[in-house]
């Protein structure tokens, strides 16, 4: 079903401003409408969705009669927490894989350094997908890379055939067609669109037949994701705002319009040099980012009565920077980038999770093992084996972030909006959104991503006063759930906390901390921290574990 245009509501749902507050000397008062109205769409629990390269499927998941349990440890927290997060088994790989029905787990197929030049999946590939949480759905990705019909064809019947009932939601043809050999549409999108067009129907009619009239009837048209581009400069222009007036959904097979979101790289050193913890935190750039490179495509979706999502993304393409998306720095960005693209009216976001890939370029900065092992990218939530390159299994600092991410969508139909940084605060580096339900205030997340290190000379904590909001006759006005590590450069889980726990092997150690915002409504927040308020204490206890 086409959704209404959300153009409107973007240009309501500027930041609102705020300003100093006189109750307190050193506080500042943030300035939040107490209604929805203006705020984005409505959100729903899997906003905070994911992306997992294909090629390292049995790394990260195992299989159906063995899954890795520190994997599923770490998805069942989420969904604990409030999150059903869509797993998109996508990224580069999936344009080299192909369907064997003799086959069973995943098989990579590579050169002595690691490079991917197959994936080989069988049925069992389809069938680990029921080892996740209950509920979740998955984007089925088809090769498109090869251009080879019958393999494209024989995955998508193959994942309606064996995959467990009802859990596909979407398909996918192809990865970051941007990327592809200039040959193969000679720059055209015309061309581009004929021949997905061309394949989706014929697959469509492949998997209707499979399904069978009422299942496929209930599947709907509808089913799938188009574009799937980068903001990579290129010959061939398939981002949504050239592919909708080409007339790619001229037969209502869109569902969602994808655009990839990378804004740093360590694929070459002109860039790496870039990727820095004071760059990859700077609100500023990464909204405007946002705007330039990203939303000029998710207005045209909107303006089509369609929904848009980031596809995939993650801070620095190339599998992440050693030291800066492996710290505490990215939790905070996987924050801000998040809430960014959800003020933006994204429907859902795909965190991208992977390992080195030795053919996406000859100058980036990782690798794969020595022994051709698989690098796992830094900018990983965890890394699922012991590895030459990585060490052992373990869950990165980031993790947490996603806990915050799954309670502030917890609550089906959340809306949400930035408010303005108060005078006096540095807007580089903080951000504040609102939350409603049912058209009330119902949470606030405040970032805090000034770089705070050991040897800081401050700790840049910004102190507000939320006394206008909340309950006003009750001792206690809200509560909270910090994150926070010791430093930004922290890169231990075990250092790192959500509301007082941590979470080193996906299950909770230490003890539940909710606290509590006193009558004078005063709220710290460090640099290189975020807080997580709740307006009604039963959302801030829900999915306490």
């Amino acid at each position: 079903m086409r959704l209404a245009s959300y153009t409107s509501v973007l240009l309501a749902a500027r930041a609102v401003v705020s300003q100093p507050t006189g109750g307190h000397s050193d506080a500042v008062s943030l300035n939040i409408p107490k209604t929805a109205s203006g705020a984005s769409i409505e959100h729903d629990p899997s906003f905070a969705s994911f992306s997992f390269e294909p090629a390292f499927w049995v790394e990260f998941f195992g299989n159906s009669s063995s899954p890795n349990q520190l994997a599923f440890n770490l998805l069942n927290r989420i969904v604990d927490h409030g999150g059903q997060p869509t797993i998109r088994p996508g990224g580069i790989t999936m344009d080299s894989m192909i369907f064997d029905p003799a086959g069973a787990d995943p098989v990579r197929t590579t050169n002595p350094k690691g490079g991917v030049y197959r994936t080989t999946v069988g049925p069992a590939y389809y069938e680990s997908w029921s080892n996740f949480p209950e509920g979740t759905k998955f984007v089925s990705t088809l090769n498109f890379g090869n251009n080879s019909l019958d393999i494209a064809r024989d995955m998508a019947v193959a994942s309606v055939e064996y995959a467990s009932n009802d859990s596909i939601s979407f398909f996918e043809l192809g990865n970051e067609p941007t990327n592809y050999p200039s040959s193969r549409w000679k720059n055209s999108t015309a061309a581009y669109v004929q021949q997905w067009k061309n394949w989706t129907n014929q697959i469509d009619a492949a998997v209707n037949r499979t399904l069978g009239n009422d299942s496929a009837a209930e599947f709907g048209s509808e089913r799938w994701w188009a574009s799937s581009a980068t903001t990579d400069k290129s010959g061939l222009e398939v981002r949504p705002a050239a592919l909708i007036p080409a007339g790619i959904n001229s037969d209502d097979q869109v569902a969602d319009y994808s655009i990839h979101s990378y804004p740093f790289s360590t694929c070459d050193p002109a860039r790496a040099v870039l990727a820095t913890t004071q760059n990859i935190l700077n609100q500023t750039e990464l909204a405007r980012y946002a705007d330039e490179e990203i939303y000029p495509s998710a207005k045209a979706a909107l303006d089509a009565g369609n929904r848009w999502i980031i596809g995939e993304f993650n801070s620095i393409s190339c599998s992440g920077n050693p030291n800066v998306s492996d710290t505490f720095a990215q939790a905070l960005w996987v924050i801000q980038s998040e809430l960014i693209y959800a003020a933006r009216n994204a429907s859902a976001v795909y965190l991208h999770q992977g390992a080195a890939l030795v053919f996406q370029s000859s100058q980036q900065v990782n690798s794969a093992g020595q022994d051709g092992s698989p690098g796992y990218s830094t900018y990983d939530m965890f890394y699922p084996r012991n590895s030459e390159k990585r060490g052992p299994a373990r869950v990165l600092p980031s993790f947490s972030s996603q806990l915050f991410m799954a309670e502030a969508f917890a609550i089906q139909d959340t809306r949400i909006r930035q408010v303005g940084t108060p005078s006096g605060v540095d807007k580089d580096y903080f951000a504040a959104y609102a939350f409603y339900v049912k058209n009330k205030l119902n949470k606030l997340a405040i970032i805090n991503s000034k770089p705070y290190y050991a040897n800081s000379t401050s700790d840049f904590t910004v102190t507000l006063d939320i006394s206008k909001y909340g309950h006003s006759k009750k001792g206690t006005r809200a509560w909270l759930k910090r994150l926070t590590a010791p430093h930004v450069d922290e890169g231990s889980a075990n250092k790192t906390t959500f509301a007082g726990q941590s979470f080193p092997q996906g299950n909770a150690t230490g003890d539940l901390d909710v606290e509590s915002v006193g009558r004078d409504g005063i709220i710290k927040v460090r640099g290189s921290e975020a807080v997580l308020v709740f307006f009604d204490k039963r959302d801030a206890n829900m999915n306490a574990c």
